[in-house]
């Protein structure tokens, strides 16, 4: 991986950081005024996940233009790891939740690699 292609991932990671507390801020207004349930919490934490992750792997996909799909995939796995360590950071017992984490990390994975393969 060049220099120029590791600043455009980190890059993209930014950006999507940015759209993930957008869609974050977005669920927050939508709590206070309809007051949603855990279940629904859940269900739009995990559709940010997505749509995230497939941002990411669209506009990495559409930069590298060979083997887009294994950008995506690294996108998504980045963007998965990015999220394990900030859970680990603020105290989230990951042995707990080997499930769900799981299911996180292939959301994030197979949403990145279907970006990358649009892109």
């Amino acid at each position: 991986m060049s220099k120029n292609n590791l600043s455009f991932f980190a890059k993209i990671t930014i950006i999507t950081a940015v759209f993930s507390l957008i869609f974050l801020l977005l669920l927050a207004g939508l709590m206070y005024t309809v007051h949603l349930s855990q279940s629904q919490i859940s269900f739009g934490i995990f559709a940010i996940y997505i749509i995230c992750c497939l941002i990411g792997g669209f506009l990495t996909g559409k930069k590298m233009k060979v083997r887009r799909f294994l950008w995506g995939l690294g996108f998504g796995s980045f963007y998965f790891l990015v999220l394990l360590l900030l859970s680990i950071c603020f105290g989230s017992n990951v042995t707990e939740n080997i499930r769900h984490i799981l299911t996180v990390f292939a959301a994030c994975t197979v949403s990145g690699l279907i970006g990358g393969i649009i892109g």
